[in-house]
């Protein structure tokens, strides 16, 4: 046997366990990242059924086709974002919506971005004078 075989050997060796580490280390990474989308998506569903809850509760929206859909972003330190879309048919019921979702929204997470996609429609029957 040369003394080259015995080097090679071991080289071949340590090159295996070097590549086996390193699958390790990226399936690890790769099991914490699907962890973390599968945590911050909870975290949205959470806060979005919340707020819709919140909505109900109250009875002069109910029956309003109001639909929140939050979304948390992937980073920690990044707001959350919740749209609120739907119809109402007065200014007031539009700022009794916004206080609602706004207030629930900041009771479950402090960094949280409202986006307001609400329109003001006046009902059918009705006309301005």
């Amino acid at each position: 046997m040369s003394p080259t075989t015995g080097t090679s050997a071991s080289g071949g060796g340590l090159a295996i366990f070097l590549v086996l580490v390193a699958l390790f280390v990226i399936v690890g990474v790769a099991v914490k990242l699907v962890d973390l989308k599968r945590k911050r998506e909870s975290e949205a569903v959470h806060l979005q059924a919340q707020i819709s809850d919140a909505l109900l509760r109250e009875a002069s929206l109910f029956g309003l086709p109001i639909t929140p859909s939050a979304h948390v972003p992937f980073w920690r330190g990044t707001p959350a974002t919740v749209e609120v879309a739907g119809q109402v048919p007065t200014p007031e019921l539009h700022r009794a919506v916004m206080r609602v979702v706004q207030d629930e929204a900041l009771r479950i997470r402090s960094d949280v971005q409202i986006v307001d996609r609400i329109g003001v429609a006046a009902a059918a029957g009705v006309r301005a004078a």
